[in-house]
């Protein structure tokens, strides 16, 4: 009996003998880990048999050795590993995900971003939000429009939102009032757009009237004007962005409000985490490459790329726009927004070529660059729509780790250079204070 080959570096498919291998298994526990949902199988057009994804094979090899090795175990809960704290905001379980227990792709249906909110934060509504939907606008002057209202960058953005904090903190309004938490859903609106905010106190006042002040997703609708699809659109994606379990940059926020922070402060710290190239800065990066991917005839190098590396674990998941770590059948967020876009043969070509040929589906990231296209909203629209509804999760997080009163800080596992440690000395050797005793 000939022994399985092992895997090369580049190579992103495994076979059963291989994937068998690499975990240290029979192939009989390789099938029950699929059977149990642990492992997924694929069938590779031009290859024989089941195939399994490398980058798949690694993972479950790493969880499979954390558990019997408790200080591998603590380090895996930084890479898709073990539940880290506790949460009763967000569940990823099945394929699906639930806000408070309640399908979120479900709640998107018919949903504001504002309802999410209070269904995530388990609080009230101060105020009615004005729901009558934009005027349709001539093409015309929509584009002249749009020319104008550009969405800041990442970092432009978190500028305006530190700055928003010195304003507030210096005028007569308490850092955190009763509204205040509604109050920062629509700055982060006014600071991604480069809308000029009013003051901290008008927000409040406009909350208390209960008149003047539209739902973020209308406002976003008049911004770009956007028809009345477009307009649903934006809602249903800022309600799918609202939160995702224990993300890079929710996590960050937890941190930073463990500490006592501000709720200002805390929720920049999730924008800021959120800028980084490997969270929320991907959607520039597909934006950057979107219309290479989706005109060229053959299948273009650079997705190439990126997706073997997505496939052999050189790279986080998703990076290229496809796959997601939680949702091996696809991620439900993505599938939701495309299923709302009008046909667009391009799209579906290359998201059928991906899937044949890798196993992958699209990502939520690729699905807010799709709308922001398909709208013909100005370049960054996908970023305004990630960051705006994760403000809602943000929040909700730190309400809860405050609640908690609990601080983050956990270990290190030292890997530097082993100090010289002093050598103690003899008994003999150590001189004893005299005691001077005066008068």
């Amino acid at each position: 009996m000939s022994r399985p080959r092992p895997p090369t570096t580049g190579e992103p498919w495994l076979d059963a003998g291989q994937a068998a291998a690499l975990l240290g298994v029979q192939r009989s526990s390789l099938y029950s880990y699929v059977s149990r949902g642990l492992l997924r199988a694929h069938a590779v057009p031009g290859q024989r048999g089941k195939q399994y994804l490398q980058a798949d094979v690694q993972r479950l090899a790493r969880q499979r050795q954390a558990v019997r090795n408790p200080a591998q175990l603590a380090r895996s809960t930084m890479d898709w590993g073990q539940p880290v704290l506790a949460s009763g905001i967000t569940l990823v379980q099945g394929g699906q995900f639930f806000y408070r227990g309640r399908n979120a792709v479900q709640l998107s249906g018919h949903a504001s971003l504002e309802e999410t909110a209070a269904l995530l934060w388990q609080q009230k509504m101060p105020f009615t939000p004005t729901t009558s939907a934009p005027e349709a606008i001539h093409a015309g002057a929509r584009a002249v429009t749009l020319a104008a209202r550009i969405p800041r960058s990442a970092d432009q953005a978190l500028a305006a939102w530190h700055g928003m904090g010195l304003q507030s903190q210096a005028g007569q309004a308490p850092r955190q009032p009763p509204a205040g938490a509604w109050v920062l859903l629509h700055q982060m609106c006014d600071a991604l757009t480069g809308t000029t905010p009013p003051s901290h106190a008008s927000y409040v006042q406009a909350m208390q009237d209960g008149t003047g002040l539209a739902a973020l997703h209308l406002r976003l609708a008049a911004h770009w004007c956007t028809d009345r699809q477009g307009t649903d659109l934006l809602r249903r994606a800022l309600v799918l962005c609202a939160d995702h379990e224990l993300n890079a940059s929710s996590f960050a926020a937890r941190v930073v409000a463990s500490t006592g922070a501000s709720l200002h402060a805390s929720v920049g710290a999730g924008l800021a985490a959120l800028s980084g190239p490997l969270h929320g800065g991907m959607t520039q990066q597909i934006a950057a490459h979107w219309q290479e991917w989706h005109r060229t005839p053959s299948f273009p190098a650079s997705l190439q790329t990126l997706l073997q590396a997505t496939q052999t674990g050189k790279t986080p998941n998703y990076c290229a726009g496809f796959g997601h770590p939680l949702y091996p059948t696809g991620d439900p967020r993505s599938i939701s927004l495309l299923a709302q876009l009008p046909p667009d043969a391009d799209r579906e070509r290359l998201v059928h070529r991906v899937l044949a040929t890798t196993g992958l589906h699209p990502s939520l990231d690729y699905s807010l660059v799709a709308v922001e296209h398909a709208l013909a909203l100005p370049a960054g629209a996908a970023f305004v729509l990630f960051a705006l509804g994760r403000t809602a999760g943000w929040i909700a997080h730190v309400l809860e780790q405050k609640a908690s009163g609990q601080l983050i800080r956990p270990r290190a596992q030292y890997t530097g250079p082993v100090p010289q440690m002093p050598q103690e000395l003899p008994l003999s050797e150590i001189s004893t204070p005299r005691r001077v005793i005066r008068f």
